[in-house]
């Protein structure tokens, strides 16, 4: 059953910019740029590939929502059928009125890859989603080069940041940046719309965050070596290495790590700290404190520190350099007489004494001399993750006794470690300042480490190698939305800091890590002398970025800040994937922020309820006024409902109480009103985020409430009806694994977790199924979507196909896609195709089930009305400029218009070239309209099955009232959601689609044609 994933993941323990997703109704566009290039546009929380190709939500133009004081990022995909060479990036001001940013806030990094042997795991335990599977070419660093060159038929993205300053006015930003390439020149639009909100700077924001690094000196026990001097090839303190420095505070600032880890013990030999001799452990210490002092001051005096983390290691050192004898070591000075050394000695011995009682009180003194006490917050470690090992008693033993010994001189020293192992890690957290449990022992043991939040205590999240599965985590195969979402699970929380381990443990080789990236945050540029920047990284600034903004609202309206995020995150294994209703969340909260009112889809519409009192009926909820407001009459459980008039999205509902909030209280949707789902279940919030589709509302609370102000309804109008919402449907087989409660697939409320009551399953036995729909009568439809089981990928489906049907016997195929979601979000199947006629739709899955996939789990299914205009080439005829080969020909010489939508190539529906290696080769397909009639947009299928690249390099387009005298009109090398999508203005009888491919041997050799669809304008 799916739960043994979790079962497995506790078995350890015993361990936006967000861009919005265009609406399913959204008009695919075309991604062409200058001759030869296609270009298109994605948020940052888009895994770019070098193969990758944009999905119906990519977009060409670039649009950021921002803050005063915050930096969004974008990306600018290019992709060419020839090698491409991007000579520089330049960007214009932006401007709004009279108010502008100034173009020097603008600026831009290519994207580079990193080759990832195997996917992230922890022992036997994976993660889950992962971006790809490996191997694989993934993306992360963000190059400082300056150009960028790249082969035929693979993407290059850019990275477009805009770091609006400071004291910028609130209003919509214009420009555009221009790329200028070895092809000509591409001009994207950019705009920038900056709320009336100003965030602080890093070192007087609320959030903490802590990445160890090694640009001080090494803060661990190995690996063995000095990682700056390794990588860049000069020693700490020379004029390269201040440079450099110069270059990492830069980064730190920008990316909001407010927090210098000092590893004392390292820093205080760069010094000239000495030591008499140590033999016996009676050594005197004279400590030189200058190193410390030196880069305290020079990252203060960059605006990047709040506060200062004494680093000093005590943990059981497996015997490097000490025993192996699962002691917990403590981290020493020593030598027989001068400047020390560094070393470890078991912790309850007389060095290691001897030691702490020297150290501890001239850290102290030293810390208060220079105000650091109170001015930057100072807090140090006792020994990291106590409880590592075997022996957990001796474990918290010796962290304890090393804490005792540290009091002895300092009795109220502020200390804080990364704990995990529980029950250990609960214990010894009673004893910090700084409490720091993992994602996944917080989860298990909230209450705990709540109370100990209440109690005063600062309260940060961390994760390392651990943990896996869905938790949210940093790995470079990971969605990249991970890290950005870590700091609104610690806002829904109460947390306020971050702590992650390793900035640049460069010396750990990616290749032999198990946890791809875990040691990488930023990568070394030796020819630069200075760091790249991660997508990660980037990622986790976005997430502090949002975190400000939810506390500047929190100070006004608490519960609705810490209602927004949760909203997009419960658990840290329990989230939404879904980028575009993270971007619409996040848009909300800058709204808010900025007191701007929410965008309502119930003002005005039409509602009722249980009960209202005279002068209090329902619709004053709804009437604009926080004044007036809907009263019940009696003080038994209520209702209340609200008919938008035609189908929404919905993405959350405010209320505005009129006393106080009710104690619990459910929503129900429907698109009927009178078949309801439970989209949401809770209580005495302000914001219920509700990711879902729906035409009726319903709130339904239990006894005593007081009533509304005001009620209001996030989310935005379809454009398209979906068919079949609310309707029944047929199984074929009846699920074996979890049951279908009677419209799982139509309910408009997304499942996300197999328990959740919202899927269905298929098991052994059962490795076809199908779901058929009966619209009732015939209607115009042209796309389809399935949601994927958004928690395990292995759960979905292998393959799937779609057909429709006029009488529920003669079905023809209008989609086809393996197991690999095609949305932007990466959860869901979509087919989109030229208008059909059709009563009956069909979906047949199909899975190879294994240990790892024992289950097809199915969620929610639509179709689309249509609402543009009929296909003018169906059933056209057609030339072909030269027969298909015989395998694979043109059944009937009719496959590229008659409405059949190909899938997998040995399917039969579509016909197939092939092209000697090496070489270049064509084929066209010249339609007759019969007369000439005027075009708007013309959209090839694409026949790719997801596998082999059987794709052409590049489409070209052309049109005219003489076969022999066509006008070329457009060409491009990249299709989207599988078609290649031509806008066009003119008037013609003749069509002629040409595709072109370079033969590059097995699975990359051959053309399959299907079908043409070319619309009036």
């Amino acid at each position: 059953m799916p739960s043994v994933r979790r079962l497995a993941i506790a078995a350890v323990v015993a361990a936006l910019a967000f861009a919005p997703n265009a609406q399913a109704s959204t008009p695919p566009k075309a991604v062409q740029a200058a001759p030869g290039i296609d270009y298109w546009t994605e948020p940052s929380s888009t895994s770019i590939f070098k193969d990758s190709l944009p999905s119906r939500e990519s977009g060409r133009s670039i649009a950021l929502d921002t803050a005063a004081n915050e930096e969004e990022s974008a990306q600018i995909v290019l992709r060419s059928a020839a090698p491409l060479t991007v000579d520089g990036v330049t960007f214009g001001n932006l401007t709004s009125g009279s108010q502008s940013i100034e173009a020097a806030n603008l600026s831009y990094n290519f994207v580079t890859y990193k080759f990832l042997d195997a996917n992230t795991k922890f022992g036997d335990q994976p993660i889950y989603p992962v971006v790809r599977k490996a191997e694989a070419d993934f993306p992360d660093p963000l190059s400082n080069a300056r150009t960028a060159s790249v082969g035929p038929r693979t993407a290059l993205s850019i990275w477009v940041t805009a770091a609006v300053p400071k004291g910028t006015r609130p209003g919509v930003y214009t420009g555009k940046v221009v790329v200028a390439t070895s092809n000509g020149e591409l001009e994207v639009p950019v705009s920038v719309d900056v709320r009336d909100v100003q965030l602080p700077d890093p070192a007087d924001q609320t959030f903490e965050t802590v990445l160890w690094n090694t640009f001080f000196g090494e803060i661990s026990w190995g690996p063995d070596g000095q990682t700056i001097e390794e990588t860049y090839d000069y020693p700490r303190y020379s004029p390269q290495y201040w440079d450099l420095l110069e270059k990492v505070a830069v980064q730190m600032k920008r990316h909001r790590t407010n927090t210098l880890t000092l590893p004392l013990v390292n820093l205080m030999l760069d010094g000239n700290t000495t030591v008499t001799d140590n033999s016996n452990g009676t050594g005197r210490y004279t400590f030189d404190w200058s190193r410390i002092d030196e880069l305290v001051k020079f990252f203060v005096d960059r605006g990047v520190v709040k506060r200062l983390e004494g680093f000093w290691v005590s943990a059981d050192t497996s015997g490097w350099p000490g025993p192996s004898n699962e002691i917990r070591d403590v981290e020493i000075i020593d030598g027989t007489g001068g400047k020390g050394r560094r070393n470890y000695v078991d912790w309850n011995t007389k060095k290691a004494n001897n030691f702490i009682d020297q150290f501890i009180p001239a850290l102290k003194q030293h810390v208060q001399d220079k105000g650091w006490d109170t001015d930057l917050k100072y807090w140090m470690h006792v020994g990291d993750e106590p409880g590592i090992g075997d022996d957990h008693e001796e474990e918290e033993r010796a962290w304890r006794g090393i804490l005792d010994r540290m009091r002895l001189t300092w009795p109220d020293v502020p200390v804080g470690d990364a704990a995990f192992h529980e029950p250990v890690a609960a214990s010894v957290s009673q004893e910090m300042a700084v409490v720091i449990p993992n994602l996944l022992n917080y989860d298990q043991n909230q209450q705990t480490y709540d109370d100990l939040r209440a109690d005063g205590k600062d309260l940060y999240f961390y994760n390392c190698n651990i943990p896996v599965g869905n938790y949210l985590n940093r790995f470079i195969d990971q969605p990249q939305f991970n890290q950005r979402l870590t700091p609104w699970y610690a806002y829904s929380r109460g947390a306020n800091g971050y702590l992650h381990y390793s900035m640049n443990g460069w010396l750990a080789e990616l290749g032999k890590e198990e946890s791809k990236g875990d040691h990488y945050i930023v990568w070394p540029d030796k020819d630069n002398n200075t760091i790249e920047s991660s997508i990660r990284y980037e990622s986790l600034r976005d997430g502090i970025e949002d975190y400000e903004v939810l506390n500047i609202l929190g100070k006004t309206d608490p519960k609705l800040a810490r209602d927004l995020a949760t909203a997009l995150t419960q658990r840290a294994d329990k989230y939404s994937p879904d980028t575009g209703y993270q971007a619409r969340i996040r848009k909300i909260a800058l709204d808010a922020a900025a007191g701007k009112p929410m965008a309502d889809l119930a003002a005005g519409k039409t509602v009722s309820a249980s009960s209202a009192a005279a002068g209090h009926e329902a619709a004053k909820a709804v009437d604009g006024s926080d004044v007036t407001s809907w009263q019940p009459v009696d003080s038994g459980n209520q209702w209340f409902q609200v008919d938008f008039g035609r189908q929404i999205q919905l993405d959350g509902i405010r209320l505005n109480w009129s006393g106080t909030p009710a104690a619990d209280y459910t929503v129900k949707v429907s698109y009927n009103g009178t078949r309801w789902s439970t989209a949401y279940e809770g209580g005495g919030g302000a914001f219920a985020g509700i990711n879902g589709k729906a035409r009726f509302v319903r709130i339904e609370f239990g006894s005593g409430v007081s009533g509304l102000k005001s009620l209001e309804v996030a989310g935005s109008p379809l454009a398209k009806q979906n068919l079949l919402g609310g309707r029944n449907y047929t199984l074929n087989p009846t699920p074996n694994n979890l049951p279908d409660t009677g419209f799982e697939s139509t309910d408009g409320v997304l499942a996300d977790a197999h328990d959740d009551g919202r899927t269905y399953g298929f098991g052994a036995g059962q490795e076809t199924a199908t779901i058929q729909f009966d619209l009732g009568s015939a209607q115009k439809i042209d796309e389809v979507r399935l949601h994927a089981y958004e928690e395990y990928p292995a759960y979905r489906p292998d393959r799937l196909t779609i057909a429709t049907s006029t009488n529920g016997t003669t079905w023809t195929q209008k989609g086809f896609l393996p197991g690999t979601p095609n949305d932007q979000s990466k959860i869901w199947f979509q087919f989109d195709f030229p208008e059909t006629s059709a009563r009956y739709v069909r979906v047949t899955l199909t899975k190879a089930f294994t240990d790892d996939a024992s289950v097809m789990l199915v969620d929610e299914i639509e179709a689309y009305a249509s609402n543009g205009p009929a296909n003018l080439a169906a059933g056209a005829s057609y030339a072909k400029s030269t027969p298909p080969h015989g395998n694979y020909p043109d059944t009937g010489d009719k496959e590229s218009t008659d409405g059949v939508i190909a899938g997998h190539h040995e399917d039969t529906f579509n016909y197939g070239y092939t092209f000697p290696v090496g070489t270049t080769g064509r084929a066209n397909v010249t339609v007759d309209l019969g007369a000439a009639k005027p075009i708007g947009r013309i959209e090839v299928h694409d026949n790719f099955d997801g596998v082999t690249k059987y794709s052409p390099d590049t489409v070209r387009i052309s049109a005219g009232n003489s076969p022999d005298a066509l006008t070329p009109i457009g060409s491009a090398g990249v299709s989207s959601a599988q078609w290649f999508r031509f806008p066009v203005q003119t008037t013609a009888r003749y069509v002629r689609v040409e595709y072109e491919k370079y033969s590059q041997g097995i699975a990359a050799d051959w053309i399959f044609v299907d079908e043409i669809a070319i619309y009036p304008s």
